[in-house]
Parts: C-alpha cells; structure tokens; sequence
C-alpha cells in the first residue's frame, strides 16, 4: 500500500541526498543558471510547499515535494529510490496528488528534464501534456486538469 505523509524532520537529508544523487547533472547546471547553491536548494526544499514521504508499506520508497500556487499544484519533485522504480508506485503517487487536491486547484504542472525520459513517459501515461520548452535549462513543462483522464 502506498502511503503519502508529510516527510519528517529527520528525514530532509536522506532526501536532499536522494536528490542530488539522481539529478545532480542537470539540476546543478539549472542552479547555476539562475545563480542558485545547494545551501539555497535544501532551504526551498524545507521551506516552501511541503514535502511528502512515498512509503511503500513501511519502506521510504522515495518523496515528492508540490506547492500550491493559486488553483495550480506544481510538483517539484518526485524521486523514488532504484529499488522502487517500475512497480507503478510513481503512477500511484500521481493519482493520489490528484485525488488530494481536487477542488482546490485546477491544474496540476511539473518540470521535468528532457534527459528524464522514464518520468516522461510516466506523466505523458498520467495524462500529463507538454505545454512549455525550457530550452535554456533543457526541461519540459508539463500540465494536466485535475480531474481529466
């Protein structure tokens, strides 16, 4: 059963380690773009929207971070551990932050970056459509209506 719950305190490191363990290529060369450290990154990830443990009956099978922006849920991250990938979990936690937040926006948005192709086809499998390029940082920008198939 997968569960979403708001991460706790002790468990912020282990997902900023995660982080920059599968992202760094491509999220280091973003922050360098618009002139932003890890030091600023794990203070935004601490501080602005919330950030939710994936547990996977008891197991941290990994975490997401959104944060409401008027009627618009953006996802900032969703990162499972290797172990956790290709069981479905990912589609899972899409469907229960729909579920979540039905009534109180209207749109769900997420970047994701073009080299991320495993994530693509998962948001594209979700429902999700490309609505932006982000040439510059080399991510797409994807929607989907909450409550659109």
């Amino acid at each position: 059963m997968i569960v979403l719950e708001p991460a706790k305190e002790d468990e912020y490191a282990a997902f900023l380690e995660l982080t920059r363990q599968e992202t760094a290529e491509y999220l280091e060369a973003t922050m360098r773009l618009v002139h932003a450290t890890w030091e600023e990154y794990a203070r935004w990830f601490r501080t602005v929207g919330q950030v939710y443990s994936v547990r996977d009956g008891g197991d941290v099978a990994g975490f997401c971070w959104t944060e409401e922006r008027g009627r618009v849920l953006h996802l900032h991250g969703l990162i499972l551990r290797k172990e956790h990938r290709g069981r479905g979990i990912g589609g899972r936690v899409m469907a229960m932050l729909e579920a979540r937040s039905a009534g109180r926006v209207d749109t769900i948005e997420l970047g994701v970056h073009v080299s991320n192709k495993d994530a693509i086809r998962l948001y594209e499998r979700t429902g999700f459509r490309t609505v932006k390029t982000l040439d510059d940082l080399g991510f797409l920008v994807m929607q989907k209506a909450v409550g659109s198939p």
